[in-house]
């Protein structure tokens, strides 16, 4: 999930969740996030399930909308080099940088009021790291841009903001749950990775295809695994009462997105994933995703989509967002055709689409 992760922008599974509360990172439940080479994972991945039954929803997909304009970018280069630059930045797999040993370090936490970043909270850091802690215009900046990226209604419902960092291109982003409140979400970014604005940018969009994917409106909160996010057994219990796909905040309705998603893409796939997924050994888990990618590259845009559905929607989202509309001649390209068939979205890509080229105008 933030998926994450990276997003980021972070998708965690169930060791993985417990080791990130014992480093003392600032967010809870992570959703995380990382870009192709990207980062923590996002959203929590949801653990093996052999009692769950997945059915594929009797709620008839959208029907492509042939009469709904299909606007391009004005700005075809800067797109171009957005996922470029993102693709060209996995030198190592998404994996092996989620295993990194860099210590994750909390720098400051803003509440969000009226779309303004207040009140910030500062942890103890090392002397090495308070120019960074300290550096408000260089969070503002960041902040700033995914604002000017995402429409005010697209995050209405964040009332955070954090900064850390464990250096440059490890755990780039993620999007969580606030801890006060379920239905509302948090954004944090590293700050080592936000230097690069066409690879923040990237980040940024695949953190909103988290958001736009996993909020109340498409996901039924579970208060239970909210208030208990380490019981295994309530987890489960939730898990088993949910004929969608369970995205880890909650059962997906059977309209929603993410299930919709799923149902298409991962229906066939996820009992192979979750085997994979419930390994312990972090290595080899590693190892195990990186071969499942390998077996099924030609269906996922970037070697990080696999790390759950929640990682794939969020990545097949930013293509959306970022390609011209292709073909129907590949699976990958069904996925990006996928958010096509909901006009709302069309319209969205545009106007998302339409900042971005007005942001690198400037």
């Amino acid at each position: 999930m933030l998926v994450g992760f990276n997003s980021p922008d972070m998708t965690v599974t169930r060791n993985q969740r417990i080791i990130l509360s014992i480093t003392a990172l600032l967010f809870s439940t992570l959703a995380c996030r990382a870009a192709t080479r990207l980062i923590i994972p996002d959203t929590p991945t949801p653990p093996p399930t052999p009692t769950a039954t997945f059915t594929p929803t009797l709620t008839p997909s959208p029907s492509p909308t042939p009469t709904v304009f299909v606007f391009e970018a004005s700005c075809p280069l800067v797109v171009d080099e957005i996922i470029e630059d993102a693709i060209y930045s996995t030198g190592s797999s998404s994996n092996e940088q989620a295993n990194s040993d860099e210590e994750i370090t909390h720098l400051v936490y803003y509440s969000v009021v009226e779309n303004e970043l207040k009140t910030p909270l500062f942890d103890s850091v090392k002397d090495d790291l308070e120019d960074e802690q300290e550096d408000r215009a260089a969070h503002e900046a960041i902040w700033n841009l995914f604002t000017s990226l995402i429409p005010a209604d697209q995050r209405d419902f964040i009332t955070g903001f954090s900064i850390f960092t464990d250096g440059y291109e490890n755990y780039l982003a993620a999007v969580n749950q606030s801890d006060r409140d379920p239905f509302k979400w948090e954004l944090n970014v590293d700050i080592a990775d936000s230097l690069e604005k066409t690879n923040l940018t990237y980040t940024l969009l695949h953190e909103h295809g988290h958001l736009l994917t996993l909020n109340s409106v498409q996901v039924e909160v579970s208060l239970a695994v909210h208030k208990n996010p380490y019981d295994e057994e309530i987890y489960q219990s939730e898990v088993s009462v949910c004929p969608q796909y369970f995205t880890g905040e909650g059962c997906s309705n059977s309209n929603s997105y993410i299930n919709q998603f799923f149902n298409r893409f991962w229906l066939n796939l996820y009992a192979e994933w979750q085997v994979i997924d419930d390994e312990e050994d972090e290595d080899t888990r590693s190892n195990l995703l990186d071969d499942f990618y390998d077996t099924y590259e030609d269906q996922f845009l970037t070697n990080y989509a696999p790390t759950s559905p929640a990682e794939d929607i969020a990545e097949s989202w930013a293509f959306f967002v970022l390609s011209p509309k292709p073909e129907l001649n590949s699976i990958t390209n069904e996925k990006i055709l996928f958010f096509y068939e909901y006009p709302e979205l069309v319209q969205l890509r545009a106007e998302i689409l339409n900042s971005v080229c007005l942001e690198f105008q400037q």
